[in-house]
């Protein structure tokens, strides 16, 4: 971490190649395709990768028995719900 901190304030353009050269563009092709596989099993569109799934429990008096999995279909609206439920930080300068 501090070595992509030092890239960045330095603007090590050298180092931020070798960076990406050496661990962003080599991809363990196993992996891929079991994430790849594992996302099909989501049936859901790949645009709505930065959409964050809302999560319900299902509950059977207090015991959670199941979580049901939903996915909006408005980015916007999404986001703006998670600030509203996340956000720590007053909405005013």
């Amino acid at each position: 971490m501090l070595e992509i901190q030092r890239i960045k304030s330095e603007g090590d353009y050298v180092a931020a190649t070798a960076l990406v050269e050496g661990y962003g563009v080599k991809v363990d092709q196993t992996l891929l395709k079991e994430v790849r596989d594992r996302f099909a099993k989501l049936n859901t569109a790949p645009y709505k990768c930065f959409i964050q799934p809302q999560l319900k429990a299902v509950a059977n008096g207090d015991e959670i028995k199941d979580v049901t999995v939903t996915y909006p279909d408005n980015f916007l609206q999404n986001q703006l719900e998670l600030s509203k439920k996340y956000s720590f930080l007053p909405a005013y300068n």
